[in-house]
């Protein structure tokens, strides 16, 4: 990059027409509405179907006999999660955002929130059937040994 690059990006321009403004300290949550409405939906959906895809790689390893190996989902299956997960969230929501930063005027309306993806009892269960202790070893990972190859003493 260039220093002309950046004077220019960044520096006063005469042809700018956008002013700035000042944002007071703890007040920027009006200018997020996705944070304050609909990032935890869309995370809480996106999340379910990643546990659907975990549960699905479980199943065919054990049908195969196989050690799991967990892979991600393709760029394709990405995809079309995420426009589901969008297609399926209701135009309220947004606006609920919107009116909650009071960037729109009008009453919050009524939205039903997703449940929380992820039960209790379906985490132990994916826990237990993952055999993770069998694949990693504390003794061979980095973050938890000290330079002279000792375990750190943890104080609680």
């Amino acid at each position: 990059m260039s220093l002309e690059f950046l004077s220019y990006h960044f520096g006063d321009r005469h042809d700018r027409t956008t002013k700035k403004e000042r944002v007071p300290p703890r007040f920027t949550w009006c200018c997020q509405p996705a944070d304050v409405a609909w990032i935890r939906p869309l995370k809480a959906a996106l999340r379910a179907n990643w546990l659907v895809e975990i549960r699905r790689q479980l199943r065919n390893s054990k049908a195969l006999k196989e050690n799991l190996k967990l892979r991600g989902p393709s760029r394709p299956t990405m995809v079309s999660w995420i426009t589901g997960v969008w297609k399926d969230l209701p135009g309220a929501v947004i606006l609920n955002g919107f009116r909650k930063c009071q960037l729109i005027q009008g009453a919050i309306d009524e939205c039903v929130e997703v449940d929380d993806a992820l039960e209790d009892s379906e985490l132990t269960d994916v826990a237990e059937n993952m055999a993770i202790e069998d694949t990693i070893h504390p003794a061979g990972e980095i973050g938890l040994m000290n330079a002279d190859n000792t375990a750190p003493i943890y104080s609680l």
